[in-house]
């Protein structure tokens, strides 16, 4: 069963669940090369932002509401032990999520068992700070400069007047993720880093530590930049496949 802002795009009655948060701008197909290169059984759902992709919801600006819409959306499918993965913003958003998920008494049960953050700083180091505000121009410049488009929808001006909305929305979600304060969360965690991504300091992992109670496991894949879940994503997949074998082994 998929929900409006979650869709069920490999099912599997035997998998493990896995939940994919997308990167700035990002919709639920976005994982769609990553998806293609994972061999374990997985029942894989990606989040579709409101206002991002296809959908009729307008963008939302507001990190606790985007929390909220994900929580009453996740309520109705979320199997336990699952695993959260976000690339870039994903990451913070999925992180965001599951803090709210630890206190709320309906996940009971039913909380997710790993979460693997991808390209991403920890939240106060997030590059974001006034891209919201740019002009249209300048912020599709800014955009292009680390992949986040092929050439062909960048030069498609109708096409990106679209995106713009969502894209300053998800600016103002991760500007205000950049001021709160530090809160724990008791999660195993994985960290996968881009050698070459000019947007994600190497020293992220030590970063996030402050976040987590648990030692995060690092990965770094020394010829990427940022966007190699769409450039080159079989690197992910594989250690996303090693994480359901090592569920395997501990169940």
């Amino acid at each position: 069963m998929s929900t409006s802002m979650l869709w069920n795009l490999r099912p599997s009655d035997t998998g493990r669940q896995i939940v994919m948060f997308p990167f700035l701008g990002g919709f639920g197909a976005s994982f769609n090369a990553l998806i293609e290169t994972l061999e374990e059984d997985w029942d894989v759902w990606t989040v579709n932002p409101p206002g991002h992709g296809s959908s009729a919801h307008p963008p939302v600006c507001r990190l606790d509401d985007l929390v909220g819409l994900y929580l009453k959306n996740l309520r109705e499918v979320l199997k336990p032990g699952s695993v959260f993965f976000g690339h870039s913003m994903g990451s913070v958003v999925a992180y965001h999520v599951l803090l709210a998920m630890a206190a709320d008494a309906g996940f009971d049960g039913r909380r997710p068992g790993d979460l693997v953050l991808s390209a991403s700083a920890a939240p106060p180091h997030l590059p974001v700070q006034g891209y919201g505000a740019l002009p249209d121009d300048d912020l599709i410049r800014h955009l292009r400069s680390f992949g986040t488009f092929p050439e062909e929808v960048v030069r498609d001006k109708n096409l990106m007047a679209m995106f713009v909305p969502a894209f300053r929305a998800d600016y103002q979600v991760l500007e205000e993720a950049r001021r709160r304060p530090v809160t724990q969360l008791d999660i195993r965690t994985q960290l996968i880093l881009g050698g070459r991504d000019t947007q994600t300091p190497l020293n992220s992992a030590k970063e996030w530590q402050a976040y987590l109670a648990t030692p995060i496991r690092h990965h770094l894949l020394a010829e990427q930049g940022h966007m190699y879940v769409l450039d080159g994503p079989a690197p992910v997949g594989r250690i996303l496949d090693e994480l359901n074998h090592f569920a395997e082994r501990v169940s």
